[in-house]
């Protein structure tokens, strides 16, 4: 499965992206409200606090992965 960006203009669903696939090919369409995700990543990362979770050890489960692409072992 593949997630892609477009728009759709009322009658028509346009792309922003290069997408190969067959045609007649099966999808989903979701609408999107005006970027409500990227709007709250974009605002956490913003935030003086917004990467606190990171101090909850129940995120220690990346410990290990950060560790070895911080060596430069992934």
């Amino acid at each position: 499965m593949v997630a892609v960006k477009g728009i759709f203009d009322g009658r028509a669903f346009q792309l922003l992206e290069k997408v190969e696939a067959k045609p007649n090919a099966r999808v989903v369409v979701t609408f999107m409200d005006d970027d409500v995700v990227e709007d709250g990543l974009r605002n956490m990362a913003a935030s003086p606090n917004g990467f606190d979770f990171w101090n909850d050890p129940r995120e220690d489960v990346y410990k290990d992965f950060m560790a070895k692409a911080k060596d430069g072992n992934e």
